[in-house]
């Protein structure tokens, strides 16, 4: 497949985008007058085509936090016809390279911490971190992704620059399993649907492990359609395990998956352990 990447700012572009963002939602898109702004004024927006068909995009804008400059990732979108094919990689990777030549250090989005594709994608594939929960973070969602559920969002943050992008894979590369060090516990119910099991009292264990493990659904729309309280019961009980941590100095950082299993697991780490400076000029 013929893949290509450029910058979006024209309107009929962006008319595009609003499409795509609708279809891919099922809800009404970001309002035109929005996006071009964006586009006009120090926000990337980039379009994936196939054959001049715009099949994903990613749209950011600047922010910052205290004296903190960022780029924030708002909104990523691939049509549905055309994933699996690394194009989110690809859209995040471009958007990278356009934030350094703007002189971006950190790019930071949320997302859904129960969607195991786009955790696997944020987490593993790209080495974002995360050490922030927000509860109900975008309040009642009518959207087909999120109806029926409180809106809790990861805050990731990409540091683009960081030693950890490269020094992750070593630190991470002798995991093979989790046990004796799971946050939370799950079983697998009669239908094949996953249970998380309320989170283990882990507060006289937590100075000896170096690493803990959260498990969610792999596949957690489906499970959603087919069970709307187990959904509700995952949402809560990650919630319960996250909040804690991460006010404890733990950070997600990684992901580990086992073949057979229908969860994956979010690995976390004590967030100082973590290499998040600026590499050497030479590296």
């Amino acid at each position: 497949m013929n893949i290509s990447l450029r910058k979006i700012s024209t309107i009929e572009e962006l008319k595009k985008m609003a499409q795509l963002e609708q279809h891919v939602w099922k809800a009404t898109p970001t309002p035109l007058h929005q996006t071009l702004t964006v586009a006009k004024n120090g926000g990337i927006i980039i379009g994936a085509y196939v054959e001049e068909k715009l099949v994903g995009f990613v749209y950011s804008f600047p922010g910052y936090q205290g004296e903190e400059i960022y780029l924030c990732s708002h909104m990523l979108g691939i049509d549905e016809s055309f994933r699996n094919h690394g194009i989110g990689y690809m859209l995040k990777m471009k958007q990278a390279e356009e934030a350094k030549r703007f002189g971006y250090r950190t790019i930071r989005w949320t997302y859904d911490p129960l969607e195991s594709r786009n955790g696997y994608l944020n987490i593993a594939k790209l080495g974002a971190v995360c050490s922030d929960y927000i509860e109900n973070c975008y309040g009642e969602m009518d959207d087909a992704l999120n109806r029926n559920l409180p809106s809790d969002r990861f805050w990731v943050e990409w540091k683009i620059l960081s030693s950890h992008l490269t020094e992750r894979h070593h630190m991470f590369s002798q995991i093979r399993g989790s046990e004796g060090a799971e946050a939370l516990h799950w079983r697998e119910r009669k239908d094949g649907m996953p249970e998380a099991v309320f989170p283990v009292d882990i507060r006289e264990r937590l100075e000896q492990q170096s690493l803990l493990f959260v498990p969610i659904p792999l596949y957690f729309q489906r499970l959603k359609e087919k069970d709307d309280e187990l959904a509700l019961d995952w949402r809560y009980k990650t919630r319960e395990v996250f909040v804690p941590l991460f006010h404890q100095g733990w950070a997600v950082a990684h992901i580990l998956r086992r073949e057979g299993e229908p969860v994956q697991y979010y690995v976390l780490v004590k967030r100082q352990k973590l290499a998040l400076d600026e590499r050497r000029s030479d590296e």
